[in-house]
C-alpha cells in the first residue's frame, strides 16, 4: 500500500542509530537527571544512546559498567564518580550506602532530593 511504502521511504532516510555499548564495557557519561526509582539518566554517543545507572546525581561525570543491554537503552552500575555534580554530597551512612535499599538519593543534597521526588 501507499502508506507502507511511505513508511519504508522515511525509514531509509533516517540515519542508523549507533550500536549500543556491549555488556561489560565501561563508559564515561554525565548524568542529566534522575528517573523514578533513583536511576540516573545519561546519554552516550553524542546523545544517541540512553543509559540508566544507579547512584548518580545530576551533573556528575561517572564511569559506569554496562550490565544489561535493552532494545533502546543500556543499564549500568556506577563504578566511579569522576566529577561531582552541583548537588552531590557524601552519603550520611557511608558503610550502609551500597547495601541499603532506600538510599538511592542519599548522595544528593536534601533540597534536590525533594525537587526530584516532586517531578
Amino acid at each position: 500500500s501507499t502508506r507502507s511504502s511511505r513508511a519504508a521511504a522515511l525509514q531509509q532516510q533516517l540515519p542508523a542509530a549507533p550500536p549500543l555499548p556491549e555488556e561489560g564495557h565501561e563508559i564515561e557519561v554525565r548524568c542529566e537527571r534522575v528517573a523514578y526509582g533513583g536511576l540516573g539518566i545519561a546519554r552516550t554517543d553524542a546523545g544517541a544512546t540512553v543509559m540508566l545507572s544507579d547512584h548518580t546525581v545530576p551533573g556528575e561525570l561517572v564511569r559506569a559498567l554496562v550490565t544489561r543491554r535493552r532494545r533502546r537503552h543500556v543499564e549500568a552500575r556506577t563504578t566511579a564518580v569522576l566529577e561531582p555534580g552541583p548537588a552531590s554530597v557524601a552519603p550520611p551512612w557511608s558503610e550502609l550506602f551500597a547495601s541499603c535499599g532506600g538510599c538511592q538519593l542519599q548522595r544528593m543534597a536534601y533540597a534536590e532530593q525533594l525537587a526530584t521526588k516532586r517531578r
